[in-house]
């Protein structure tokens, strides 16, 4: 069995990357971890105007992605700090900077989009996966008796360590010592299409609302914060105290927690492979940017491939690889390792780190340059229209 792409994974990532792929001629097999956790999860993502844009262009049918509202601001305020130390981001040009959408809303549309693509074969891992890399090809040896063989492999997976370790990736790692808590609420919202996020002396809490009435919580916890040992009533009565003023009175549906990570690899290819998704960057969720930067690299995969193809290369060849990955390389730096600082400034105590934090903001909030900047980074707007 022959292939152009063999694509090892089971989350977001690996489902885009083999549909859009797919979608534009490759042959792609697609190979899920049959033991995977199947419980839908209640997290959401914020997919940015340009990632809603991708997605909207390679599923069979993304009419479902209207049902979720345009988020028109985001409004980025620090606790008890002094007066007008917020700022606000709007897109004054498309109107709106993108969706939150529940990430089981994702994958169905993705799962439904894979099953009717005539360019993917499905197969399901049930006991083992074994990796081996020649000069011009990688051959797949699936439950220790089906061999697969295509020009490039894209793992998307960090549940099989051992394939990861025998490849040569190298990666900067932390252990965050944090927890996020993922909490979808209700109520009546005193801001229609606005994201919301308050910088707590116990970390970032963001508001993220789907729809008129429902919206999810991220508060992102050190892992000895007394608030993860909370039942919901008390949780609802302490975000309450936060949010009340400028979002309204949330009442708290369910809860799930998330161990926090930091992991960024140093380079996204070894000789036939290539990584994507978090185990290439795994970033703290402070700017809603996780899945933002895999839609980037997926995109810009595709492109190189279709790029280099055009002219007779084959798609695996080096000069495609060192262009895919010296192109994303300075943009997942500056979300990976930006993030990892920013939380680290604002969560500080310090007074005079404080102080100086809130004069930022204040500058920046009045800086339309600077704002419409980083507005076009997030949203994707210059990453999509180089493609």
């Amino acid at each position: 069995m022959h292939f152009d792409f063999i694509i090892y994974g089971e989350g977001i990532s690996a489902e885009i990357a083999a549909l859009s792929l797919a979608q534009n001629n490759f042959k792609v097999c697609f190979i899920k971890n049959g033991a995977h956790n199947k419980n839908e999860s209640n997290l959401v993502t914020f997919l940015s105007s340009g990632s809603v844009n991708y997605l909207s262009n390679i599923l069979h049918d993304p009419s479902a992605l209207n049902e979720y509202i345009d988020i028109k601001k985001i409004t980025c305020k620090l606790d008890k700090a002094s007066q007008n130390s917020n700022i606000t981001f709007a897109d004054n040009q498309e109107g709106k900077l993108g969706k939150i959408i529940p990430n089981k809303i994702i994958k169905k549309l993705l799962n439904s989009s894979l099953n009717k693509s005539e360019n993917i074969e499905i197969l399901i891992k049930t006991k083992s996966i074994v990796n081996k890399t020649y000069d011009n090809k990688v051959s797949i040896i699936l439950d220790e008796r089906k061999e697969i063989k295509a020009k490039l492999f894209v793992l998307s997976s960090a549940a099989d360590q051992n394939m990861l370790n025998n490849l040569n990736f190298r990666f900067i790692s932390h252990n965050l010592n944090q927890t996020a808590l993922s909490m979808n609420v209700i109520g009546e919202f005193k801001k229609q299409g606005q994201a919301f996020q308050i910088f707590t002396s116990r970390g970032p809490l963001a508001f993220l609302p789907s729809s008129k009435n429902h919206a999810s919580l991220v508060w992102s916890l050190k892992n000895n914060a007394g608030e993860l040992n909370e039942d919901i009533s008390k949780l609802a009565i302490i975000v309450n105290q936060y949010l009340e003023e400028d979002i309204g009175k949330l009442r708290i549906d369910n809860i799930e927690a998330h161990e926090l990570n930091f992991n960024y690899a140093k380079k996204l290819y070894d000789r036939n492979n290539i990584i994507i998704g978090n185990i290439a960057h795994n970033i703290h969720p402070i700017a809603g940017q996780g899945l933002n930067l895999s839609i980037k690299d997926i995109s810009l995969l595709v492109a190189t491939a279709l790029k280099y193809t055009s002219i007779g290369y084959e798609i695996n060849n080096k000069m495609l690889l060192d262009e895919f990955n010296q192109y994303r390389k300075i943009d997942n730096a500056a979300y990976s390792f930006g993030t990892l600082a920013l939380d680290r400034v604002l969560s500080s105590k310090n007074r005079f780190i404080s102080m100086i934090t809130g004069l930022g903001i204040k500058i920046l909030e009045k800086n339309n340059f600077a704002k419409e900047k980083i507005i076009n980074s997030a949203t994707g707007t210059s990453h999509f229209k180089s493609l």
